[in-house]
């Protein structure tokens, strides 16, 4: 159904207009700011042309009009502002207008994932859009999605990544193999058992998704790990407050030392937005930095790690699963924790990271008209 613009008028300090049987209210600098008129907001590069801040005073208009489904501002001297019907009634806080991966997320342990988890056919999710948004969607609602079938090559990865976006460079370069061979400066590089853990607690901006793609299983064990993030802070919230809180509150150091490289950053291991909403996971106790606070705090927070790091070593809480030749599956490194189970012989895999920002970009890319593209019906 098409948003109608049904009412449009001055008031003593702006525009008001009724949009979907909706009233919403906008200062007279706003409408100048935001016209989505080609004078003044270059079609092709979304890019406003005003220098709003050079306008000085704005107001009242000269004439306003509504044509069809479209809205116009008319002002003495200066360009029309236009507005469609779909533009004004999408339009709304930065979080209600641009936030895509929502609070309809719901945790799970290990009896409950099995009937979560997408598996998804190599071709189709590279040849068919409909598949790749379900794909993303379940990356957002579960925090995992699983392929099979895939070449069993480190081009074939990167093809599947670079269907989301660009791969994210890190220290171990763009993609990175792990063999058990130490040829990296990390765990992941042994055949020894792996805790889970967040990658990039160490980075500022921690990578957003991440892939591991079996290239090669000769081996025994080494099953992979997940663990959700969400369900470990729902239960401490609901038993242990007190551990919640701190670890919502205390930055946690991260560090990575090695390959001529030393990068720390920190943070909660719980973070949240404004609203209150967690967001992001962040622990890694191989790479956790040191640092003191105050002794009664330290043990506080101690306890608190320790009640986080018992409840992720909890095989009711972990989804193992053994990944061979051609298996894939990405996963939301904001979100679940990952490990590895010890082994003895070969195993190869290939993985990579991409931004969290660029992972909303293709769902945003996947709807039908992003808000700043439903001016001209682009």
């Amino acid at each position: 159904m098409t948003d109608r613009i049904t009412a449009a008028s001055p008031t003593e300090t702006g525009l008001s207009v009724t949009v979907d049987g909706t009233e919403k209210r906008f200062p007279w600098l706003w409408v100048r700011d935001h016209s989505q008129d080609e004078e003044v907001f270059h079609q092709a590069a979304r890019q406003r042309l005003v220098e709003t801040f050079e306008l000085g005073r704005v107001g009242p208009a000269d004439r306003i009009e509504i044509e069809g489904d479209q809205l116009v501002v008319a002002w003495e001297g200066a360009p029309e502002s236009r507005f469609t019907a779909d533009y004004l009634a999408r339009v709304a806080s930065p979080a209600q207008s641009y936030e895509v991966i929502g609070t309809d997320r719901p945790s799970w342990d290990a009896e409950s994932v099995a009937s979560r988890v997408t598996v998804v056919d190599h071709e189709a999710f590279l040849k068919d859009d409909a598949v790749l948004a379900d794909a993303l969607d379940n990356i957002r609602r579960t925090g995992l999605v699983s392929l099979k079938n895939v070449p069993t090559t480190v081009a074939a990865s990167r093809e599947v990544m670079e269907r989301i976006a660009y791969i994210r460079s890190s220290i171990f370069g763009e993609m990175w193999e792990l063999k058990s061979d130490g040829k990296i400066a990390d765990t992941g590089s042994t055949p020894l058992e792996i805790t889970p853990h967040n990658d990039g607690t160490y980075n500022h901006d921690a990578p957003g998704l991440m892939s591991l793609h079996c290239l090669e299983y000769n081996a025994t064990g080494g099953d992979n790990v997940l663990v959700d993030g969400f369900r470990i802070a729902e239960i401490l919230r609901r038993d242990h407050p007190a551990a919640y809180e701190i670890l919502s509150r205390v930055e946690i150091p991260g560090q990575y030392i090695g390959d001529g490289a030393y990068l720390v950053a920190r943070r909660p291991v719980l973070r949240h937005d404004d609203a209150g909403n967690l967001v992001q996971v962040s622990f890694n106790n191989h790479d956790r930095a040191p640092f003191a606070l105050p002794e009664a705090e330290m043990s506080e927070l101690y306890e608190a790690l320790g009640l986080f790091a018992g409840l992720i070593r909890d095989r009711a809480n972990q989804y193992a699963f053994g990944q061979r030749e051609g298996d894939m599956v990405i996963f939301d490194n904001w979100r679940l924790l990952h490990g590895r189970l010890a082994f003895e012989g070969q195993r190869h895999m290939v993985g990579c990271y991409l931004n969290r920002e660029d992972f909303e970009s293709r769902m945003r890319m996947l709807q039908p008209r992003p808000l700043d593209m439903v001016a001209d019906g682009a």
